[in-house]
């Protein structure tokens, strides 16, 4: 029976969400941080109404882009589905998701709940929702001031996996040694995904190997392949811990940079082909973690090519937006990895282009902004066929300065000022190519949707 407390909370809440819609704000969270201070247990209440269940999606890179398709992938084939498009993954913005689309009973409106979910709080998430299901994209170093070593980030995953219902399953990629160890003591139904593509597709960018040592014994891992940075073929020298054999693999790509291209990706005995308009290497990992997801819960082939085909960029990843005659793509930014993995991705467009990087260091970005000197700018700069490079955002300065020392001539260096409304200016110049690449941290990514949104470009992503 739901308890008064849990209706009153839900009811504040929603009070919380119109002032902070008539008030202009995002508090995508707020929401929910109010609701569980009136009624901590409000999102087990709301989760366990769910018919189908809940699936969390965590991982370092990749987790925004792989809940939107697996999103689509569930609602073509005919299942209601509600995700947290907004990105906010704290168990705070899990629960505004779900109180956004429940009644005042606490009847969540939607049968599936697809959660993109912070790797530090998957623990929590995991005892309160008890998902039928976690994927996890891979594991690199990211927030080092947040989150510490990496092995940190894997052990807060493998404690919410322990946690896991015994019917869950656990769908992991078989490329990441780090998120391949998780299986070994899963003590449930795990699901590999990986790439099986014909050439090491790494392309002379250096990267550093965030698992170069073997997660088991620590001895050092050996590849076959490597698609980018640690992820690829791998074995250890030492134990012989070596990568699992994949439920699902993309095992051939074909079609343009600019266009939708053909990912076949392999499923056992069969071959599923889709076309995707999502670009990079990265983007593969994202797709073949979604059909391992359709096909652990069951998810017919018509509806994975129909998800796969008809997913564009996520909130702030690849998102297209029309702004004074121009074509605005943001990608978010947030290491070293992702940044080079992004690059690569803005290269595969031959056009000539604009690109503004925005780079913020509140909390949510990560203070330290030393990362961006393990961006491989020096390889990926002349890749891009940039006209002009704008620095933006609070340490535009610091950005001016890494891409001076990559290369980049001074004179194709603008630095623009703090503010979004200062950093869209400096894009419009005479005689640059309409379309314009923005690369944000996450807060300067906000910020910018903030002023798209102020001016009707884009829909408010408010949760709750």
């Amino acid at each position: 029976m739901t308890t008064w407390r849990a209706v009153v909370a839900l009811v504040v809440a929603r009070i919380v969400t119109l002032v902070s819609q008539v008030l202009g704000h995002g508090g995508s969270s707020l929401p929910g941080v109010v609701a569980r201070r009136l009624y901590p247990g409000i999102l087990g209440v709301l989760a366990r109404g769910l018919s189908g269940g809940a699936l969390l999606v965590t991982g370092t890179n990749g987790k925004t882009t792989s809940a939107l398709l697996v999103e689509h992938i569930l609602a073509h084939d005919g299942r209601s589905v509600v995700r947290n498009r907004s990105g906010a993954n704290l168990v705070a913005g899990l629960t505004a998701t779900l109180m956004a689309v429940s009644s005042w009973r606490l009847k969540v409106r939607a049968d599936w709940a697809v959660l993109e979910t912070d790797e530090a709080s998957v623990p929590r998430a995991v005892d309160e929702v008890r998902p039928r299901l976690v994927a996890v994209t891979n594991f690199f170093r990211d927030q080092l001031d947040r989150y510490g070593e990496l092995t940190t980030t894997v052990h807060l995953v493998g404690r919410g996996i322990e946690a896991l219902p015994v019917d869950a399953t656990v769908v992991l990629n078989a490329d990441d040694p780090y998120a391949a160890v998780l299986g070994r003591e899963a003590g449930r139904r795990v699901v590999y995904f990986g790439l099986a593509l014909p050439a090491d597709r790494s392309d002379g960018i250096e990267e550093s190997l965030d698992a170069r040592f073997c997660p088991v014994c620590g001895s050092e891992l050996q590849y076959t392949r490597r698609f980018y940075a640690h992820l690829g073929h791998w074995r250890c020298s030492g134990c012989g811990f070596s990568r699992p054999r994949p439920h699902v693999e993309a095992v051939a790509v074909a079609g343009g940079s600019t266009a939708a291209r053909t990912v076949s990706f392999r499923r056992g005995e069969r071959v599923l082909e889709a076309d995707m308009a999502l670009p990079g290497t990265y983007n593969l990992y994202n797709a073949a973690l979604a059909v391992a997801v359709g096909d652990a819960l069951g998810v017919g082939e018509a509806a994975m090519r129909r998800g796969l085909g008809e997913s564009r960029g996520a909130f702030g990843r690849m998102e297209s937006v029309m702004w004074r005659g121009r074509e605005l793509r943001l990608a978010l930014v947030k290491n070293p990895t992702g940044f080079n993995q992004v690059l690569g991705a803005v290269a595969e467009d031959p056009r000539a282009k604009v690109v503004m990087v925005a780079v913020n260091d509140r909390y949510a970005d990560g203070r330290d902004v030393s990362w961006l000197w393990d961006v491989d700018f020096e390889t990926l700069c002349p890749r891009v066929n940039a006209v002009r490079w704008v620095a933006a955002g609070i340490r535009a300065h610091d950005m001016a300065v890494r891409l001076k020392y990559a290369g980049v001539p001074s004179a194709q260096i603008r630095v623009a000022g703090p503010t979004p409304e200062e950093a869209l200016a400096a894009l419009v110049e005479t005689g640059d190519p309409p379309l314009c690449y923005v690369l944000p941290t996450y807060t300067a990514m906000m910020e910018l949707r903030g002023a798209f949104e102020r001016q009707g470009l884009v829909a408010s992503f408010v949760e709750g």
